[in-house]
Protein backbone atom coordinates (compact mmCIF):
# COMPACT_ATOMS: atom_id res chain seq x y z
CA UNK A 1 0.00 0.00 0.00
CA UNK A 2 2.93 2.20 0.53
CA UNK A 3 3.74 1.84 -2.88
CA UNK A 4 1.00 3.08 -4.39
CA UNK A 5 1.63 6.90 -3.50
CA UNK A 6 4.55 6.90 -5.61
CA UNK A 7 2.80 4.79 -8.25
CA UNK A 8 -0.19 6.80 -8.76
CA UNK A 9 2.31 10.05 -9.63
CA UNK A 10 4.08 8.32 -11.91
CA UNK A 11 1.29 6.92 -13.68
CA UNK A 12 -0.12 10.76 -13.69
CA UNK A 13 3.32 11.80 -15.14
CA UNK A 14 3.40 8.75 -17.80
CA UNK A 15 -0.47 9.98 -18.87
CA UNK A 16 1.18 13.62 -19.05
CA UNK A 17 3.95 12.45 -21.03
CA UNK A 18 1.52 10.60 -23.74
CA UNK A 19 -0.80 13.45 -23.92
CA UNK A 20 2.40 15.95 -24.58
CA UNK A 21 3.55 13.92 -27.09
CA UNK A 22 0.62 13.40 -29.01
CA UNK A 23 0.09 16.96 -28.74
CA UNK A 24 3.52 17.76 -30.68
CA UNK A 25 3.14 14.78 -32.67
CA UNK A 26 -0.03 16.62 -33.73
CA UNK A 27 1.95 19.91 -33.87
CA UNK A 28 4.15 18.57 -36.50
CA UNK A 29 1.42 17.81 -38.97
CA UNK A 30 1.84 21.40 -41.20
CA UNK A 31 -1.31 22.75 -42.97
CA UNK A 32 -1.72 22.22 -45.95
CA UNK A 33 -4.97 23.90 -48.09
CA UNK A 34 -6.30 21.91 -51.36
CA UNK A 35 -9.28 23.71 -52.89
CA UNK A 36 -11.41 21.81 -55.50
CA UNK A 37 -12.75 22.64 -58.50
CA UNK A 38 -16.54 22.83 -57.56
CA UNK A 39 -18.78 21.21 -54.64
CA UNK A 40 -18.39 17.59 -53.87
CA UNK A 41 -18.94 14.83 -56.04
CA UNK A 42 -17.61 11.10 -56.62
CA UNK A 43 -14.73 12.32 -58.72
CA UNK A 44 -13.01 14.00 -55.42
CA UNK A 45 -13.38 10.85 -53.27
CA UNK A 46 -9.91 9.59 -53.73
CA UNK A 47 -8.57 13.09 -51.84
CA UNK A 48 -10.80 12.46 -48.73
CA UNK A 49 -9.75 8.82 -48.89
CA UNK A 50 -6.43 9.83 -48.52
CA UNK A 51 -7.14 11.95 -45.91
CA UNK A 52 -9.37 9.57 -43.72
CA UNK A 53 -6.92 6.85 -44.24
CA UNK A 54 -4.11 8.79 -42.89
CA UNK A 55 -1.97 9.07 -45.89
CA UNK A 56 -1.67 13.09 -45.67
CA UNK A 57 -1.15 12.39 -42.03
CA UNK A 58 1.77 9.54 -42.68
CA UNK A 59 3.19 12.35 -45.03
CA UNK A 60 3.33 14.68 -42.28
CA UNK A 61 0.31 17.11 -43.83
CA UNK A 62 -2.87 18.40 -42.14
CA UNK A 63 -5.02 19.05 -45.76
CA UNK A 64 -8.31 21.16 -45.61
CA UNK A 65 -10.15 20.09 -48.89
CA UNK A 66 -11.95 23.26 -49.89
CA UNK A 67 -15.22 23.08 -52.19
CA UNK A 68 -14.49 25.18 -55.49
CA UNK A 69 -16.83 27.20 -57.63
CA UNK A 70 -15.65 26.41 -60.63
CA UNK A 71 -12.48 25.90 -62.64
CA UNK A 72 -12.06 29.74 -63.63
CA UNK A 73 -12.44 31.16 -60.58
CA UNK A 74 -10.64 28.30 -58.74
CA UNK A 75 -7.45 29.18 -61.56
CA UNK A 76 -7.44 32.70 -60.32
CA UNK A 77 -7.11 31.91 -56.73
CA UNK A 78 -4.16 29.73 -57.82
CA UNK A 79 -2.71 32.76 -59.61
CA UNK A 80 -3.45 35.17 -57.28
CA UNK A 81 -1.87 32.68 -54.28
CA UNK A 82 -5.11 32.37 -52.34
CA UNK A 83 -4.92 29.11 -52.99
CA UNK A 84 -1.42 27.70 -54.33
CA UNK A 85 -2.21 24.25 -55.13
CA UNK A 86 -6.19 23.43 -56.29
CA UNK A 87 -7.67 20.98 -58.59
CA UNK A 88 -9.27 22.12 -61.90
CA UNK A 89 -10.43 21.88 -65.29
CA UNK A 90 -6.76 21.37 -67.90
CA UNK A 91 -8.26 23.26 -70.76
CA UNK A 92 -9.41 25.79 -68.35
CA UNK A 93 -5.95 25.94 -66.91
CA UNK A 94 -4.21 26.38 -70.57
CA UNK A 95 -6.59 29.20 -71.23
CA UNK A 96 -5.25 30.61 -67.95
CA UNK A 97 -1.43 29.98 -68.84
CA UNK A 98 -1.95 31.95 -72.42
CA UNK A 99 -3.77 34.65 -70.60
CA UNK A 100 -0.39 34.81 -68.17
CA UNK A 101 -1.07 33.09 -65.56
CA UNK A 102 1.56 31.56 -63.33
CA UNK A 103 -0.04 28.59 -62.67
CA UNK A 104 1.21 25.19 -64.51
CA UNK A 105 -0.40 21.34 -63.79
CA UNK A 106 1.79 18.23 -61.47
CA UNK A 107 -0.53 15.96 -61.81
CA UNK A 108 -3.48 14.89 -63.87
CA UNK A 109 -6.22 12.55 -62.59
CA UNK A 110 -8.95 12.04 -65.40
CA UNK A 111 -6.93 11.76 -69.08
CA UNK A 112 -10.14 11.24 -71.29
CA UNK A 113 -13.12 13.79 -71.41
CA UNK A 114 -16.27 12.72 -69.39
CA UNK A 115 -17.99 15.50 -70.90
CA UNK A 116 -21.40 14.32 -72.54
CA UNK A 117 -25.29 15.52 -72.92
CA UNK A 118 -27.31 14.49 -70.60
CA UNK A 119 -30.93 14.39 -71.29
CA UNK A 120 -34.10 12.28 -69.87
CA UNK A 121 -34.48 8.89 -71.07
CA UNK A 122 -38.00 9.50 -72.57
CA UNK A 123 -36.80 12.72 -74.83
CA UNK A 124 -33.20 11.39 -75.86
CA UNK A 125 -31.79 14.92 -77.84
CA UNK A 126 -29.24 15.38 -79.06
CA UNK A 127 -28.18 11.19 -79.01
CA UNK A 128 -26.29 11.52 -82.56
CA UNK A 129 -24.79 14.26 -84.57
CA UNK A 130 -28.04 14.73 -86.62
CA UNK A 131 -29.55 16.08 -83.71
CA UNK A 132 -27.36 18.52 -82.42
CA UNK A 133 -28.15 21.56 -84.34
CA UNK A 134 -30.87 23.14 -82.79
CA UNK A 135 -31.00 21.88 -78.82
CA UNK A 136 -31.60 23.14 -75.79
CA UNK A 137 -28.51 22.79 -74.03
CA UNK A 138 -28.28 23.93 -70.52
CA UNK A 139 -24.53 25.09 -68.66
CA UNK A 140 -23.85 27.33 -66.11
CA UNK A 141 -21.77 30.43 -66.69
CA UNK A 142 -18.32 30.59 -67.34
CA UNK A 143 -18.71 26.45 -67.56
CA UNK A 144 -15.55 24.48 -67.89
CA UNK A 145 -17.31 22.75 -70.91
CA UNK A 146 -17.66 24.91 -72.70
CA UNK A 147 -14.19 24.91 -74.50
CA UNK A 148 -14.08 21.10 -75.22
CA UNK A 149 -17.63 21.46 -76.27
CA UNK A 150 -16.67 24.66 -78.31
CA UNK A 151 -14.03 22.37 -80.04
CA UNK A 152 -16.69 19.26 -80.78
CA UNK A 153 -19.25 21.66 -82.41
CA UNK A 154 -16.06 22.97 -85.11
CA UNK A 155 -14.96 19.00 -85.59
CA UNK A 156 -18.07 18.34 -86.88
CA UNK A 157 -18.47 21.16 -88.81
CA UNK A 158 -20.93 23.65 -86.50
CA UNK A 159 -20.40 26.43 -84.14
CA UNK A 160 -21.68 26.79 -81.10
CA UNK A 161 -24.59 29.18 -82.04
CA UNK A 162 -25.80 26.22 -84.02
CA UNK A 163 -27.58 25.30 -80.43
CA UNK A 164 -29.57 27.10 -78.18
CA UNK A 165 -27.56 27.69 -74.74
CA UNK A 166 -29.68 28.06 -72.24
CA UNK A 167 -27.63 29.56 -69.12
CA UNK A 168 -28.17 29.00 -65.65
CA UNK A 169 -26.40 29.78 -61.98
CA UNK A 170 -25.50 26.87 -60.81
CA UNK A 171 -25.16 22.87 -62.17
CA UNK A 172 -28.39 21.81 -59.52
CA UNK A 173 -30.26 24.77 -62.47
CA UNK A 174 -28.58 23.06 -65.22
CA UNK A 175 -30.80 19.63 -64.07
CA UNK A 176 -33.71 21.29 -63.04
CA UNK A 177 -33.82 23.24 -66.54
CA UNK A 178 -33.36 19.44 -68.27
CA UNK A 179 -36.15 17.67 -65.70
CA UNK A 180 -38.63 20.10 -66.23
CA UNK A 181 -38.25 20.38 -69.97
CA UNK A 182 -36.37 23.80 -70.54
CA UNK A 183 -33.58 22.50 -72.05
CA UNK A 184 -33.13 19.05 -73.38
CA UNK A 185 -29.61 18.25 -72.13
CA UNK A 186 -27.35 19.45 -69.98
CA UNK A 187 -23.51 19.74 -70.43
CA UNK A 188 -21.53 17.10 -67.68
CA UNK A 189 -19.68 14.49 -66.70
CA UNK A 190 -21.12 11.48 -67.61
CA UNK A 191 -20.65 9.91 -64.19
CA UNK A 192 -21.47 12.20 -62.52
CA UNK A 193 -24.47 14.17 -62.89
CA UNK A 194 -26.56 11.31 -64.72
CA UNK A 195 -26.29 8.80 -62.57
CA UNK A 196 -27.40 11.49 -59.74
CA UNK A 197 -30.40 13.07 -61.59
CA UNK A 198 -31.75 9.49 -61.63
CA UNK A 199 -31.21 8.28 -58.63
CA UNK A 200 -32.52 11.78 -57.31
CA UNK A 201 -35.37 12.75 -58.85
CA UNK A 202 -36.74 8.79 -60.06
CA UNK A 203 -36.17 10.28 -63.63
CA UNK A 204 -34.33 7.60 -65.92
CA UNK A 205 -31.77 9.32 -67.51
CA UNK A 206 -29.63 9.09 -70.67
CA UNK A 207 -26.75 10.22 -71.87
CA UNK A 208 -23.91 10.84 -75.09
CA UNK A 209 -20.44 11.18 -74.37
CA UNK A 210 -18.77 13.79 -76.82
CA UNK A 211 -15.78 12.05 -77.50
CA UNK A 212 -18.43 8.60 -78.67
CA UNK A 213 -19.75 10.82 -81.14
CA UNK A 214 -16.85 12.82 -82.85
CA UNK A 215 -13.61 11.21 -81.67
CA UNK A 216 -12.52 13.81 -79.69
CA UNK A 217 -11.08 14.18 -76.00
CA UNK A 218 -9.12 16.55 -73.85
CA UNK A 219 -7.19 16.50 -70.78
CA UNK A 220 -9.51 16.71 -68.07
CA UNK A 221 -9.13 17.25 -64.19
CA UNK A 222 -5.61 18.19 -63.03
CA UNK A 223 -3.94 19.30 -59.65
CA UNK A 224 -2.33 22.91 -60.81
CA UNK A 225 0.17 24.86 -58.13
CA UNK A 226 1.24 28.54 -58.67
CA UNK A 227 4.75 28.72 -60.27
CA UNK A 228 6.26 31.73 -58.01
CA UNK A 229 4.67 29.61 -55.09
CA UNK A 230 6.39 26.38 -56.06
CA UNK A 231 9.88 28.20 -56.27
CA UNK A 232 10.26 28.10 -52.41
CA UNK A 233 11.90 24.49 -51.86
CA UNK A 234 9.94 23.63 -48.52
CA UNK A 235 6.73 24.28 -51.23
CA UNK A 236 8.33 21.72 -53.56
CA UNK A 237 8.42 19.51 -50.30
CA UNK A 238 5.41 20.00 -49.06
CA UNK A 239 4.01 19.29 -52.89
CA UNK A 240 5.78 16.03 -53.21
CA UNK A 241 4.26 14.52 -50.51
CA UNK A 242 1.03 15.60 -51.06
CA UNK A 243 1.02 14.12 -54.27
CA UNK A 244 2.24 10.67 -53.13
CA UNK A 245 -0.12 10.66 -50.62
CA UNK A 246 -2.95 11.91 -52.90
CA UNK A 247 -1.45 9.49 -55.78
CA UNK A 248 -1.95 6.73 -53.09
CA UNK A 249 -5.48 7.93 -52.27
CA UNK A 250 -6.01 7.29 -56.12
CA UNK A 251 -5.06 3.64 -56.28
CA UNK A 252 -6.55 2.74 -53.22
CA UNK A 253 -9.74 4.32 -54.58
CA UNK A 254 -9.40 2.45 -57.57
CA UNK A 255 -9.01 -1.19 -55.59
CA UNK A 256 -11.15 -0.71 -52.81
CA UNK A 257 -14.27 1.17 -54.53
CA UNK A 258 -16.96 0.65 -52.24
CA UNK A 259 -14.57 1.78 -49.34
CA UNK A 260 -13.97 4.89 -50.85
CA UNK A 261 -17.51 5.86 -51.61
CA UNK A 262 -18.33 5.07 -48.01
CA UNK A 263 -15.60 7.37 -46.73
CA UNK A 264 -16.95 9.89 -49.49
CA UNK A 265 -20.49 9.92 -48.17
CA UNK A 266 -19.51 10.85 -44.53
CA UNK A 267 -18.11 14.11 -46.23
CA UNK A 268 -21.02 14.90 -48.82
CA UNK A 269 -24.29 14.18 -47.15
CA UNK A 270 -26.19 14.73 -50.22
CA UNK A 271 -25.21 11.57 -51.49
CA UNK A 272 -26.02 7.51 -50.71
CA UNK A 273 -23.35 4.82 -51.28
CA UNK A 274 -25.40 3.93 -54.79
CA UNK A 275 -24.94 7.51 -55.99
CA UNK A 276 -21.34 7.49 -55.19
CA UNK A 277 -20.11 4.13 -56.32
CA UNK A 278 -21.66 5.24 -59.75
CA UNK A 279 -19.50 8.42 -59.76
CA UNK A 280 -16.23 6.06 -58.40
CA UNK A 281 -16.38 3.50 -60.34
CA UNK A 282 -17.19 5.66 -63.78
CA UNK A 283 -14.16 8.31 -63.16
CA UNK A 284 -11.59 4.96 -62.42
CA UNK A 285 -12.54 4.51 -66.07
CA UNK A 286 -10.89 7.76 -67.76
CA UNK A 287 -7.58 8.02 -65.21
CA UNK A 288 -5.08 6.66 -68.41
CA UNK A 289 -4.69 6.92 -72.01
CA UNK A 290 -2.60 4.74 -74.63
CA UNK A 291 0.16 7.35 -73.78
CA UNK A 292 0.16 6.44 -70.08
CA UNK A 293 -1.13 3.23 -69.46
CA UNK A 294 1.67 1.47 -66.84
CA UNK A 295 2.36 4.58 -65.84
CA UNK A 296 1.98 6.02 -61.89
CA UNK A 297 -1.37 7.23 -61.12
CA UNK A 298 -1.67 11.38 -62.28
CA UNK A 299 1.45 10.73 -64.96
CA UNK A 300 0.39 12.79 -67.98
CA UNK A 301 2.31 12.05 -71.18
CA UNK A 302 2.87 15.00 -73.41
CA UNK A 303 1.44 13.45 -76.58
CA UNK A 304 -1.40 13.98 -74.79
CA UNK A 305 -0.86 17.66 -74.19
CA UNK A 306 0.10 18.49 -77.78
CA UNK A 307 -3.21 16.52 -78.59
CA UNK A 308 -5.01 18.77 -76.38
CA UNK A 309 -3.69 21.66 -77.52
CA UNK A 310 -4.05 20.81 -81.12
CA UNK A 311 -7.78 20.05 -81.07
CA UNK A 312 -8.37 23.14 -78.58
CA UNK A 313 -5.89 25.71 -80.66
CA UNK A 314 -7.49 24.54 -83.87
CA UNK A 315 -11.72 24.54 -83.16
CA UNK A 316 -11.77 26.76 -79.68
CA UNK A 317 -9.26 29.44 -80.62
CA UNK A 318 -6.60 28.35 -77.90
CA UNK A 319 -3.07 29.91 -78.10
CA UNK A 320 -0.80 28.09 -79.22
CA UNK A 321 2.18 26.88 -76.96
CA UNK A 322 5.18 25.68 -78.37
CA UNK A 323 6.98 23.94 -75.56
CA UNK A 324 4.25 21.60 -73.61
CA UNK A 325 6.04 22.09 -70.36
CA UNK A 326 4.70 25.60 -70.16
CA UNK A 327 1.19 23.19 -69.03
CA UNK A 328 2.95 20.55 -67.49
CA UNK A 329 5.49 18.64 -65.21
CA UNK A 330 5.70 15.45 -64.28
CA UNK A 331 8.81 15.47 -61.76
CA UNK A 332 6.96 16.06 -58.50
CA UNK A 333 4.92 12.86 -59.23
CA UNK A 334 6.13 9.39 -56.94
CA UNK A 335 5.99 6.16 -58.42
CA UNK A 336 3.97 3.33 -56.60
CA UNK A 337 3.76 2.17 -53.99
CA UNK A 338 3.83 5.96 -52.95
CA UNK A 339 4.46 5.08 -49.42
CA UNK A 340 6.42 7.90 -47.13
CA UNK A 341 9.95 6.61 -46.97
CA UNK A 342 10.95 5.17 -43.56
Amino acid sequence: MKRTGIFLPLVAAVVALSAFATSASAQTLEKFPFRLNWTLYGEHAPFFVARDKGFYKDVGLDVEILEGSGSTTVAQLVANQTNPVAYVDAATMMRGINAGMPIKAVGVTLQQSPMAFIYRADNPKPSKVSEIKGSRIAITAGDASLAIFTAFMGKLNMQVSDVRLITVANPAAKEQAVLGGQADALLGYFMDQGPRMQLQSGVKMGWSRLTDMAGITTLSSAVIVNVDWLKDPKHQDQLRRFLAASQRGWEYTDKNREEASSIFIKHARAFNMEIALLEVNGTMTITHTKHTKGKPMMWSAKEDWQESQDLLQKYAKLAEQKDMSKYYTNEYLSEPPYMPKK
